[in-house]
């Protein structure tokens, strides 16, 4: 199972990271859905990435 830590490290180090409310135009005040995070990417979908990054952002943080 990965951490609310993992997930916010991994968006904030994801080149393909896309805020889900900045995807919409909508400007958000600062709650949840605007920490940088894959939960509030618009590629997470399901507890997964649809476009196949996570992975490889995790691997490449393992390696610094």
């Amino acid at each position: 199972m990965v951490s609310k830590n993992q997930l916010q490290l991994v968006g904030e180090n994801c080149p393909g990271y896309v805020n889900n409310n900045n995807a919409s135009g909508i400007n958000s005040s600062i709650t949840d859905e605007s920490v940088v995070s894959c939960e509030t990417c618009i590629h997470w979908d399901k507890g997964k990435c649809n476009i196949d990054l996570f992975d490889k952002v995790v691997s490449d943080l393992d390696q610094t």
